[in-house]
C-alpha cells in the first residue's frame, strides 16, 4: 500500500518529494474496505435525513460532501442513474454506489 501512493525509500536521501497519479490509487479509494464502509455510512445519513423525495437527497448528499448544491446537470445525471434498475447482485445498492463516487471524486478530496 504505502508503494502505491509513494512512499519514500528511506535508503536515498531526497531534497523532494514526486507526486505521482496513477490509476492503482484510484481504485485503491474505490475499492478499499475502508470507503465501502464509509459510502454504506454516508449513503444512510442521507437517506434518514432526506426520506421525502430523491431530488432533496441528490441535493443534500453534494452539500454534505462538497459544501455547494447540486447543479441541475449533476441532478439530472444522479437522478438517471438512480433508476435504473438492478440487474445482478452487488455488494452496495445504487444509493451507495452513488455515495461511493461522490467520496472518490476529486472535489471531495483535494482543495482548491
Amino acid at each position: 500500500m504505502l508503494r502505491l501512493f509513494d512512499f519514500p525509500d528511506a535508503n536515498i536521501t531526497n531534497s523532494k518529494r514526486s507526486q505521482t497519479t496513477v490509476p492503482q490509487q484510484q481504485l485503491f479509494v474505490l475499492n478499499s474496505p475502508f470507503m465501502i464502509a464509509q459510502a454504506k455510512a454516508f449513503a444512510a445519513r442521507v437517506l434518514q435525513e432526506h426520506p421525502d423525495s430523491q431530488e432533496s437527497r441528490i441535493d443534500h448528499a453534494f452539500r454534505l460532501a462538497y459544501g455547494r448544491h447540486s447543479s441541475k446537470a449533476e441532478m439530472e445525471l444522479a437522478k438517471s442513474y438512480l433508476v435504473i434498475e438492478e440487474t445482478e447482485k452487488n455488494q452496495l445498492t445504487r444509493w451507495e454506489r452513488f455515495a461511493q463516487a461522490i467520496l472518490a471524486a476529486n472535489e471531495f478530496m483535494y482543495l482548491d
